[in-house]
């Protein structure tokens, strides 16, 4: 005990006099000090220069070795271009009605009709085959094209749809007389040129064989290579719209005579799509479904529209930002014409009482920015109630908290740190921990200034000052630095730049409090020493009617008045039950809700309540409930040894896609099946192909045929893509898969082991490169680290606290119970937070790791008090809380006050920032100034008296007044 007591005497006495002359001097040069304090900060702050800004969620919520970063590197890589997915849902009472219909195809036609920057939207759309080697699209025919563009075979450059939509169509003998007649003109071209290519034919076989093809009466098959290749290189190309306005082919001239029968009866009997000449499947597109006794669709109270514009290779694309939740790759054009689809929909909303909303892939970042940055006014305005409070209570020292910010964001960018979204809440940092020591340093002032030290010269009682201030919020700043800096050893690259300048922010702004608002200090009392004017210094007070010792007084007397009453309460055994009893009453009310509280980002918390895209997801969730997730499965280079890996894993796809209570994917959507299913056609299996050649010549057959060669676009050759020549080396491929769990939006315990399953299939088939990969990935793969990137943080934070209260307070018994303070606080905070509806998400995590750092300040600042002054511990408690129990209170209440608008935000930033700090704040006093005095009075040991230097302290001189000061 005695080695002990001897440390604390060190390491606290040798403390306080390196303040104490600090204080002499601040004192003796303010103006020096004001200078030397102002350039150094304007001088970190050229780091502005390298200012940079980063928004996209991968770069800072998932771990630069994570495999979705290099999966999605690699996917930039080879990706040429992107498909961008619109649409939009009615719902009414019935959507199968004439009214509806023609409301849907008004949409149709405004956007069909819509240009930007030249371009019609058959120039941005998703071109995709027609099913049918005679088709001829109109729009082509009155372009005069009759020659169309053969399919490219790059991988990207026209994407699926996310509804898979086309499927196989059976090209039987009927199928083809209703074209055949109105398509000579194609079939006769393609003849013609195969004449003049190749001399050797036999004309009169060939003719034979194109007129019974004709006639319906050979098979694509029988047909010469050449004239077959020329024909199924030709297949036409429509925009990828998927609607039940398919059944009608977009022909108002037929949809404006449409009665009700006749809808009704046109959905029930389609068994080919009419625009895309595939099987039809129009029951995807209705929500709300109602049948008759037989089974058939009589009434829908929901359908959608879906829209696919392409971004092209090559495009100058178009970085968004916002709050980096945009997914796809966008260029003006899409961007334009998503945002005219947003205004057409409003506009046409709630005609015939049909809801009419969008969804685009622009529409969750414009939302969502718009929600942050429309009530940001308000988080604006809490920080100028708080910037008049403080400036009316301690004038000055805000100031030091604004320049200690600037410093802090310049040391950021010079260390290569890049300015995001967690850095908005930064100001609330600098601000709400500096405030807290401007109050301490204050409140030791004034109870410097009533001590014997009142007749004091300036310098000495700044010194005096500094000498007990000085450390103890050196305490509290050196533990909030050191738990942001151990924060920053976390792999999230966003909570790492925040903690880094948390740490940075904190550090400066202690420096500028106990160096620039000091040297400011001793100015002001200068000025009011000479009796000059506050606002005009220049002009002298008339000394007769001027009383220095009434400005230079008390600051809220009348919350000392209180905290003097308040001490005779703790001293009361009812009062110390009482609060025991609460605080255990919190702390299993906080385990509970710890234990139960949700692990899930949602992104529809993101979008305010009455936004068009939240009443989409509303609709969406109502009537397409299953409709999950889509995926993209990758492949790397391919041969024929890769057949068996490419069986595996997609008969294990398969499997996990069928109903039951472990279906993990609603739709599996693969070339592979197809594949084999043309051998079979052909009378061949793939363990058939016993060579790379073999693989390759039937590979091409396969994407020339009429039946699969949409499939062209899932891969990617090493070369172009030639009918009737052995397929280039396989470069890329890629599928498609859609998850199905119990919503649309499952919780973690079920879409977590569902990545897992799907990864591990992939893995199966051991191929060079395979994966999985989604925008919604992202957001999934940081529901798999928060909660332990939390947890790790906030030990860390406990760990810090710990060590810098051992170190500089050398009391184990009052380090346990600091300790206890705070991880009551986080514990009844994170508890809290599930009951008022909050999940462990990114935002939650962020604003509750910054809790950490200014619930310590609460309980820190009494502990070092209590520990620096006199008498038994009921005396030492007394003495702690009416000295700084004010400046606690103070501190709370200024952070309090720049929430108070908050609760007023759409937005769901705003309403977990509010409801986060409001809990710290009332949590942290409760501990800081009801459960710590508590338990001081019934647990800390007794202070042996020893006689101390009364030149340099002031520990065991009482005030003048009827209050003590803090060393007391």
């Amino acid at each position: 005990m005695k080695l002990i007591e001897r440390y604390r005497e060190i390491a606290i006495g040798g403390l306080e006099t390196a303040f104490y002359r600090w204080g002499l001097f601040v004192a003796q040069n303010p103006v020096k000090v004001i200078l030397v304090s102002f350039f150094l900060p304007a001088l970190a702050s050229l780091g502005f220069i390298l200012f940079r800004v980063e928004y996209a969620l991968d770069e800072l919520w998932i771990p630069s070795t994570s495999p979705y970063r290099l999966n999605k590197e690699w996917v930039s890589e080879h990706v040429s271009s992107t498909t961008r997915w619109n649409n939009v849902l009615y719902q009414n009472e019935n959507v199968l009605t004439p009214s509806t219909i023609k409301l849907m195809f008004r949409v149709h036609e405004e956007m069909v009709q819509f240009r930007t920057n030249g371009k019609s939207f058959r120039d941005i759309c998703l071109l995709v085959p027609v099913q049918d080697l005679f088709f001829i699209d109109p729009e082509r025919i009155d372009s005069g094209a009759t020659t169309l563009s053969p399919l490219s075979t790059t991988l990207f450059q026209v994407d699926d749809s996310d509804d898979g939509i086309w499927g196989d169509y059976d090209y039987s003998e009927d199928d083809y007389e209703d074209y055949a007649s109105d398509n000579t003109t194609i079939i006769d071209d393609v003849f013609s040129s195969s004449n003049e290519t190749d001399e050797d034919q036999d004309q009169d076989t060939e003719e034979d064989k194109l007129k019974r093809f004709k006639e319906g009466k050979e098979s694509l098959k029988d047909l010469p290579p050449d004239v077959y290749c020329g024909l199924v290189t030709r297949l036409a190309q429509r925009c990828y719209e998927g609607s039940i306005l398919e059944l009608w082919e977009y022909d108002w001239q037929t949809i404006k005579d449409l009665t009700q029968r006749d809808i009704i009866e046109d959905l029930n009997r389609a068994k080919i799509n009419p625009w895309s000449r595939g099987e039809a499947d129009f029951e995807q597109y209705l929500g709300g479904i109602k049948r008759n006794e037989s089974g058939a669709i009589i009434s829908a109270e929901a359908t959608w529209v879906q829209y696919f514009n392409r971004v092209p290779e090559g495009a100058d694309l178009v970085v968004q930002g916002g709050i980096g939740l945009e997914f796809e790759k966008s260029d003006i054009d899409s961007l334009n014409w998503e945002e005219h689809l947003i205004k057409v929909t409003g506009q046409l909303d709630g005609v015939n009482g049909t809801n009419v909303v969008s969804h685009t892939s622009r529409s969750f970042n414009d939302i969502s920015f718009e929600a942050v940055y429309f009530d940001i006014y308000k988080m604006g305005l809490g920080y100028i109630i708080m910037f008049f409070y403080t400036v009316f209570m301690l004038g000055v020292g805000i100031f030091s908290c604004i320049l200690g910010l600037g410093a802090a964001f310049g040391i950021s960018f010079l260390l290569g740190f890049e300015y995001n979204q967690t850095h908005h809440m930064l100001p609330f940092i600098a601000i709400g921990i500096g405030i807290d020591d401007v109050f301490v340093i204050m409140e030791t002032w004034y109870n410097v200034h009533n001590s014997r030290f009142r007749t004091a010269s300036l310098e000495e009682k700044i010194g005096r000052t500094l000498q007990t201030a000085g450390a103890s919020v050196t305490v509290t700043s050196v533990t909030d630095v050191l738990a942001f800096s151990l924060g920053a050893f976390t792999i999230m690259p966003g909570l790492q730049a925040f903690c880094v300048s948390a740490a940075i922010c904190i550090a400066c702004v202690f420096l500028l409090q106990v160096s620039w608002f000091v040297a400011w200090l001793s100015l002001d009392q200068r000025r009011i020493q000479q009796g000059r004017h506050a606002i005009l210094p220049c002009i002298k007070i008339d000394a007769t009617n001027y009383d220095a010792n009434a400005e230079e007084g008390e600051a809220d007397p009348w919350l000392k008045k209180i905290f003097s009453f308040y001490t005779q309460l703790v001293n009361s055994r009812l009062f110390q039950a009482l609060a025991l009893v609460i605080t255990l009453s919190l702390l299993g009310f906080g385990i509970y809700g710890s234990i139960n509280i949700q692990q899930r980002f949602d992104p529809s918390r993101l979008l305010p309540g009455g936004s068009y895209l939240r009443r989409w997801l509303n609709f969406q969730k109502e009537y397409f409930p299953l409709f999950g997730f889509g995926a993209k499965v990758y492949t790397g280079e391919l041969d024929y040894l890769d057949m068996a890996g490419l069986n595996t894993m997609n008969a294990q796809m398969e499997e996990i896609a069928q109903p039951g209570p472990n279906r993990i994917l609603r739709v599996v959507e693969s070339w592979w099946p197809e594949f084999k299913n043309f051998l079979n056609q052909h009378n061949k299996t793939w363990e058939e192909i016993e060579n790379q050649n073999d693989f390759q010549t039937e590979l091409s057959d396969f994407l020339y045929s009429v039946d699969y060669a949409r499939y062209q676009h899932n891969f990617k050759f090493d070369g172009q893509l030639v009918c009737g020549e052995p397929a280039p080396k396989i470069l890329a491929t890629r599928d498609r898969i859609w998850y199905g769990m119990s919503s649309s939006l499952p919780p973690p315990s079920e879409y977590l082991p569902a990545i897992s399953r799907v990864d591990d299939i992939v893995d199966s088939g051991n191929f060079t490169q395979a994966f999985a990969i989604s925008p919604i990935y992202q957001a999934w793969e940081t529901d798999a680290i928060i909660a332990t990137e939390l947890g790790r943080n906030l030990s860390l934070a406990l760990l810090a606290v710990a060590l810098v209260s051992l170190v500089f307070l050398a009391n184990f018994l009052i380090c346990m119970l600091v300790m206890a303070c705070v991880l009551l606080t986080l514990v009844d905070l994170v508890g809290a937070l599930h009951f008022w509806g909050i999940t462990i998400d990114v935002l939650s995590c962020i604003n509750i790791v910054m809790s950490a750092g200014l619930c310590v300040d609460y309980s820190v600042h009494l502990a070092h008090a209590f520990i620096t002054a006199s008498g038994t511990r009921r005396e030492r408690v007394n003495k702690a809380l009416v000295s700084l129990g004010p400046a606690i209170l103070n501190g709370g209440t200024t952070t309090f006050l720049a929430l108070i608008v908050l609760p007023f935000s759409q937005s769901h930033v705003f309403i977990t920032f509010f409801k986060v700090f409001c809990l710290t704040v009332v949590f942290g006093l409760f501990h800081g100034l009801v459960f710590l005095p508590v338990s001081l009075v019934l647990l800390a040991p007794e202070k042996k008296t020893r006689e101390t230097n009364t030149s340099t302290s002031v520990n065991n001189e009482a005030f003048q007044s009827d209050f003590v000061d803090v060393r007391l």
